[in-house]
């Protein structure tokens, strides 16, 4: 993965597609290893959206349309047919791309949203017209929660939602159901109980996604926020003036707590796969553990030995923690993505109980590596991620 701007996230499954600049970079073993794709076609600016579905992979373009792979990106084909219609060609400007059933939704930055049906022969089509009226047609994001979709938009409060069946889309308003100058709905997120919708101005909550809407998060001066779920936990990035805050909620969006706060960089996505939280950023593609502080749950299948890292990425210094049931021998081991052992083994004798290894990692590589501790018979591992 380069260490460059990363605009574009998804996961289904073990498989990971992230979209770059005029490439797609997709990992089929959960993060382990990535293969680059070839350049989509040139000119485009960036990939703005990606998806995957059945084995193909799709990327939305910045001023290229979308664009269809049925080798995770090592050929492109153009799938723009019908995809026609907007003012200085902004149909092709994509934003998010969605699935609903057999339906292939792609928003816009200055055309509304478009659909296609996978399941047929068809072209693209307009989908809904209350978008240009209400002068909403910039769509930053598309997010489905059961069958509703909701659309967040460039306008004054609008957020916009659409159930199967329905004619067209239904302009609400996030305060008192009246336009609001100068606010923009930026992403959302449906979290089983309610959904979650970014703005510049905070966090707004809705157990239906329509109003009434209760503005929960005042974070004035966000210019874009975006949002994860593992568990019962919801992470947020809130961009603002050149620092991304790494935010995490316990309360399903009512209250946020930083965790991490990055200076001169920009957060584009987020994504959850199993334990791991992938962050998408301007200068790369980063992970870390979604509950950092956490020892790995051991299941009733597994003998009792935790191990897990305090903080992913890794720069120099990795912190491992580690709960023996019983005293004994520990054998920390490291190996890179081939399986070849990356640094000499530490081991020690530990009593029962938590402890903590701080290992200098200084002297490895950037890249990926699988750190395996070892007691008796049982072992665990971890994937550490090192950064320069």
């Amino acid at each position: 993965m380069p260490a460059s701007g990363v605009f574009a996230l998804r996961v289904n499954g073990d498989t990971i597609a992230a979209g770059v600049d005029s490439t797609t970079f997709v990992s089929t073993d959960g993060g382990a290893t990535w293969h680059g794709s070839a350049t989509i076609t040139p000119g485009i600016g960036f990939v703005g959206a990606i998806l995957l579905r059945n084995g193909r992979l799709y990327a939305g373009t910045a001023t290229k349309g979308v664009f269809v792979s049925d080798d995770l990106g090592d050929t492109w084909q153009a799938f723009n047919q019908g995809l026609v219609g907007g003012i200085a060609n902004s149909q092709l400007d994509i934003s998010d791309l969605e699935v609903r059933g057999d339906s292939l939704l792609a928003s816009t930055f200055g055309a509304g949203v478009y659909v296609r049906n996978l399941a047929a022969a068809d072209t693209w089509h307009h989908f809904g017209e209350e978008f240009e009226p209400n002068q909403c047609s910039n769509v930053n994001d598309l997010a489905l929660g059961g069958t509703r979709l909701l659309a967040s938009v460039l306008g004054n409060g609008d957020i916009f939602h659409r159930d199967p069946g329905d004619a067209d889309w239904t302009n609400d308003f996030l305060v008192g159901g009246t336009l609001h100058p100068g606010l923009a709905s930026q992403t959302s997120l449906w979290i089983g109980s309610r959904w979650i919708v970014g703005t510049n101005v905070g966090v707004f909550v809705s157990p239906t996604g329509e109003s009434p809407w209760t503005f929960t998060a005042p974070l004035p001066n966000i210019s874009w926020s975006v949002f994860a779920q593992h568990g019962p936990t919801v992470f947020a990035v809130f961009d603002s003036v050149n620092t991304i805050m790494f935010s995490q909620s316990n309360d399903a969006g009512t209250s946020w707590s930083v965790l991490e706060r990055v200076n001169l960089q920009f957060a584009y996505r987020l994504a959850v796969h199993g334990d791991d939280l992938y962050i998408g950023r301007s200068d790369g593609l980063f992970v870390r553990a979604a509950d950092p502080s956490a020892s790995v749950d051991p299941g009733p299948h597994r003998s009792g030995l935790r191990f897990a890292l305090a903080v992913q990425p890794v720069r120099d210094l990795a912190r491992f923690r580690f709960e023996l049931p019983a005293a004994g021998t520990v054998a920390l081991e490291l190996f890179d993505v081939t399986g070849r052992r990356a640094a000499e083994p530490i081991e020690q004798f530990r009593t029962a109980g938590t402890h903590e290894i701080a290992v200098n990692e200084r002297a490895l590589r950037p890249g990926v590596y699988s750190a395996r501790l070892t007691s008796g018979t049982t072992r665990e591992t971890v994937r550490l991620v090192r950064v320069p």
